[in-house]
């Protein structure tokens, strides 16, 4: 809650990619792989976050639909970093 939360906005060839990177409490490696799925939320810990589990569910299906693609990276106790790569340009057809 209190950690600060870094963001970085860098080119790679012809995609963007953003880091945004907390401090906070980190997330398990077995829950890891399910952090992107509809109202998960990982067990007994459910009460250290808050929200519905859908959140980063919405935030894939709208980066995957823009031709992107979203994951995440962490540590528990050392926190977090989401990575968001989208292309910069991409033709309407």
């Amino acid at each position: 809650r209190d950690s600060r939360i870094a963001v970085r906005v860098n080119r790679r060839g012809e995609r963007a990619l953003v880091e945004v990177i907390d401090q906070g409490i980190g997330i398990a490696p077995e829950h890891l792989p399910h952090v992107f799925e509809r109202f998960y939320k990982p067990g007994p810990q459910q009460a250290v976050y808050s929200g519905l589990g859908v959140g980063l569910y919405i935030s894939r299906e709208i980066v995957e639909r823009h031709g992107g693609r979203i994951w995440a990276e962490s540590e528990p106790g050392k926190g977090s970093t989401f990575f968001l790569e989208l292309p910069l340009a991409q033709e309407v057809h």
